[in-house]
């Protein structure tokens, strides 16, 4: 009985402390840490992107002018080649024949015509006697007349025949690239049906590309030389990328544009034309394009990972002066080194979250820490991209923030 009472007041007890604790309360968590920085402020030269592809310069598909057997294949596939080098040998004997036989023929006309003139020679004193008649001299004079024709039909078969021999050789009628032999030895070639091969000229080499209406009002307003009209005295430097290549290395000339614009695509087809002494542009590529648009301006730039995007579009987390995170919708420009341009929705003086954008949500305070050093401006400054002047590439690799560099708001 001792034992039973000595558990049932150890139970009381117990429930007296439990009693007696203080209920849970729920503790506000602090406010997520995240990393902000001021936008990069940069002079940027408005630049209009499109989607081209490259051709040759010259381009010509090489078949025979004779028909005959082929004998010979005198390069290698896909060679460089010069203008007038043989490409292909077609059986040379059959138009030496022919050759041999035009010079006999025409052998013979000057033979006969010498003939006419010696009768001629003999048959005018004698009508001159009166020992032949004036119908004599008529039919003497139109045997000359006739043999002098027969000479010069003769002399245009003999080069013709000339002409056919020498088409036996297949010369390049361009200097470039030669593609592959497309008939064997051996076979028949037909003139001017049997395609043999192709030659291409890409040093140097076109890009074309098409523009909207819209863009091509804008360029003429704002950057004069790119009319089509006044291409040729004043080219505007365009550049191209090819996939898988950084920024745009390739620069050019703009030297075309059709004269109006195709109703049916609302587009106006131009051109530029690129060295390529390398031969790292091909015919057929799919590049992409830059073509500056006016002057170098001031401009905001913020690094990609800053940006975000959902239903209504692109858009910025600010951090304000509360510490309080802010959706700033944002119109974005050029992408350049892993920075992009931001047309309109920040100011310079915005803290905008670079890092930590999955903690921030709009409305809700956060623990901003400010930086300046942004390896995304590293990678800006060094840059070659034609939408950053040269003379920014000696900029600090920091950003203009005028505040502290630590340190919350």
């Amino acid at each position: 009985m001792m034992a039973r009472s000595f558990w049932i007041g150890f139970a009381l007890t117990a429930v007296g402390i439990v009693g007696c604790a203080k209920p849970n309360e729920y503790v506000q968590p602090p406010p997520p840490a995240v990393t902000v920085a001021q936008p990069v402020e940069r002079e940027v030269v408005n630049q209009l992107e499109f989607t081209g592809n490259t051709r040759a310069t010259e381009a010509v598909d090489v078949r025979a002018r004779v028909n005959g057997y082929l004998q010979k294949i005198d390069f290698a596939d896909g060679a460089d080649v010069n203008a007038g080098d043989v490409l292909f040998v077609i059986e040379p004997a059959p138009f030496e024949a022919a050759l041999d036989a035009a010079k006999a023929a025409l052998q013979k006309a000057e033979a006969t015509l010498s003939l006419a003139n010696a009768d001629l020679a003999r048959t005018q004193p004698l009508v001159q006697r009166g020992a032949s008649t004036e119908q004599e001299l008529d039919v003497k004079k139109a045997d000359v007349a006739t043999a002098k024709a027969d000479v010069a039909s003769a002399k245009a078969a003999l080069v013709q025949a000339e002409l056919n021999l020498s088409y036996t050789q297949v010369k390049s009628p361009i200097s470039g690239r030669v593609s592959r032999h497309m008939v064997d030895i051996g076979n028949l070639v037909q003139a001017e049906q049997t395609m043999l091969t192709r030659v291409e000229a890409f040093d140097p080499i076109h890009a074309y590309f098409a523009i909207s209406e819209s863009d091509v009002l804008a360029l003429m307003a704002s950057t004069p030389g790119t009319s089509a009209a006044s291409l040729k005295e004043n080219p505007p430097t365009i550049y191209v990328g090819l996939t898988g290549e950084n920024g745009y290395p390739h620069e050019g000339k703009l030297d075309f544009a059709e004269a109006g614009i195709d109703p049916q695509s609302g587009t106006q087809m131009r051109r530029g034309i690129f060295p390529n002494s390398d031969k790292s542009l091909v015919p057929g590529m799919f590049v992409r394009v830059r073509l500056p648009v006016g002057s170098p301006a001031p401009g905001l730039m913020v690094p990609d990972r800053a940006i975000a995007m959902d239903q209504s579009g692109e858009y910025v987390l600010v951090v304000n002066d509360k510490d309080t995170v802010e959706r700033r919708p944002v119109k974005l420009g050029l992408r350049v080194a892993n920075m992009r341009v931001v047309n309109e929705g920040i100011q310079a003086s915005d803290w905008i979250v670079i890092n930590g954008l999955q903690r921030a949500r709009p409305g809700t305070p956060v623990k901003p820490e400010r930086t300046t050093e942004l390896p995304e401006v590293k990678q800006l400054n060094a840059s070659d991209d034609p939408a950053i002047p040269s003379s920014d590439a000696q900029l600090s690799t920091t950003t203009p923030a005028k505040a502290s560099a630590t340190g919350g708001n």
